[in-house]
């Protein structure tokens, strides 16, 4: 039996290699319905992509790490959406960490590569008088080692309800519930988001959200000090604000669809996390 559970797995988990590098590949050759909140799901054939790279700085942890020095990392994200129809939309993320941290007892420790990727589907029950829908959300690290120290190598797997309110001329909000199951010896996560975002001018727009993970101290027991990749903690609380305005170019240009996004981040509470600061540049398209 155990024999038939690991075949499965690993049947699983290169099924999902497949969905996820089918995902990105089919997104970047897609490079044309507007992407809106979490909640939305776009028609059949309409998408959205964003590649971003952001810069992380830290030289100071919340939590216990006496001997922390300081922080810095550089990612490279691609995340995308595909609407598949019947109110189902296709969405995942991959993402390159590079990292270098300083620990006055350890010393200096970095990595490269491709850290975890998340592939998940969503569905929307309805459009009033407020848009509700579901997702679920598997997280795999086949990408890279154990010893990398680029994530936790581990599956995830996440339920989420999303609800979304369009306001007219005053934007939209959204709201985010969700239950992260960690398959290792990290702890289980409550996840939850609220999002508010507006139009400035036909082009430019503002958005701004408060994303939260909060720990359900379910960890094995022999967790004690991370004292691997301090971005990839094994229990922790944080309250992230983010901060983003956006550039849409005009329907009329051979840029039709592209648009620029600056976004800065910072964790405003939390628990065994790094406290810092971030900023990410991003180039977005919707078809």
């Amino acid at each position: 039996m155990y024999q038939n559970i690991k075949n499965t797995q690993s049947k699983l988990n290169h099924t999902l290699k497949l969905l996820t590098i089918s995902t990105a590949v089919f997104s970047v050759l897609a490079l044309s319905t507007n992407a809106s909140a979490g909640a939305w799901v776009g028609t059949k054939g309409s998408g959205y992509i964003k590649l971003g790279y952001a810069n992380f700085t830290s030289d100071t942890y919340r939590g216990n790490n006496p001997t922390f020095e300081d922080f810095e990392g550089n990612n490279t994200s691609l995340y995308a959406e595909y609407g598949l129809g019947n109110n189902f939309a296709l969405y995942g993320s991959l993402l390159h960490q590079s990292y270098d941290q300083e620990d006055s007892v350890t010393g200096k420790s970095g990595a490269s590569g491709f850290a975890d990727t998340e592939i998940g589907i969503r569905y929307q029950w309805q459009a009033d008088p407020f848009v509700l829908s579901t997702s679920f959300l598997v997280k795999t690290p086949f990408l890279y080692d154990e010893d990398d120290g680029l994530g936790n190598h581990q599956e995830d797997y996440e339920a989420k309800v999303l609800i979304g309110k369009g306001l007219d001329e005053y934007g939209y909000f959204g709201v985010e519930l969700g239950y992260r199951l960690r398959s290792g010896d990290p702890s289980d996560e409550y996840r939850y988001l609220l999002e508010y975002g507006f139009n400035i001018t036909p082009n430019v727009y503002f958005r701004t959200k408060l994303d939260g993970t909060l720990s359900v101290k379910n960890a094995s027991d022999d967790i004690t000090l991370n004292t691997g990749n301090l971005s990839n903690p094994l229990e922790y609380d944080a309250g992230k604000l983010e901060l983003t305005t956006g550039y849409n170019f005009n329907k009329n240009t051979a840029l039709k669809g592209f648009g620029l996004e600056l976004t800065y981040t910072t964790e405003i509470y939390g628990k065994n996390i790094l406290e810092g600061d971030s900023i990410q540049l991003g180039i977005t398209k919707v078809f």
